[in-house]
């Protein structure tokens, strides 16, 4: 036992150090933006970006699918995304990014999440392989619905598990329009004061929150 706790210690310090350096990134680009906003070059960036056509798309897309690797939140990139190309094409290169991301994910698992947090993800493992078991593919929609276990370790303990990757890849898909969607909604909400679409994406948001709830409370009295 002491070898194992001993084991998991830099496993840890491994996991934190990832997560620390991504969210530095994350808060780095957002003082950066915050910045240039001050300044009024935010606009002439986002303009020069889409200047770039299909490159600053792809490049774009890449970025949303890397913060979705990585254990960082990949909503700034989001709204960065929507600011450049529109809620509607914004949020369809998140959602791109997204998938891919999701793949990407599983994939850093078996090469290398696997060695390194193996230990540290097998609650996480666990807590999909039960979905898996019991409910299959369904199961799998559903953890990817609601948050039960967080986006990311779900990819990266489907990473450990042998999952079909065509379904793997739908629910990931599936999953994420929701949210797609609502951040779209919000975003449009907030930035160019549509109320109706503020007022879905804010409606979306909180019937996920609590179907969520409920999912949480109906498995704790089962526990119980």
């Amino acid at each position: 036992m002491i070898e194992v706790k001993g084991m998991e210690v830099p496993k840890q310090r491994n996991l934190r150090w990832i997560s620390g350096i991504g969210l530095l990134l994350i808060i780095g680009s957002c003082v950066y933006y915050a910045y240039l906003l001050h300044i009024g070059e935010a606009q002439r960036l986002m303009a020069l970006i889409r200047d770039y056509g299909l490159t600053g798309i792809v490049v774009g897309i890449a970025v949303q699918a890397l913060v979705n690797v990585l254990p960082v939140p990949g909503e700034f990139t989001t709204i960065a995304l929507m600011e450049i190309y529109g809620p509607l094409w914004g949020g369809f290169y998140s959602f791109i990014g997204g998938v891919i991301g999701a793949l990407g994910g599983l994939y850093l698992s078996k090469w290398l999440a696997k060695p390194l947090f193996g230990d540290m993800l097998e609650p996480y493992k666990i807590k999909v392989e039960e979905w898996l078991h019991k409910r299959e593919t369904l199961g799998l929609l559903i953890i990817r619905f609601l948050p039960l276990v967080p986006y990311h370790f779900v990819n990266y303990a489907a990473g450990l598990l042998k999952v079909n990757m065509w379904t793997y890849t739908w629910t990931s898909a599936v999953g994420l329009i929701p949210y797609t969607i609502a951040f779209a909604g919000l975003f449009e909400g907030l930035r160019h004061g549509s109320l109706i679409w503020g007022a879905i994406g804010g409606a979306i948001f909180l019937v996920l929150g609590a179907i969520n709830w409920m999912a949480k409370k109906r498995k704790q009295k089962a526990s119980g």
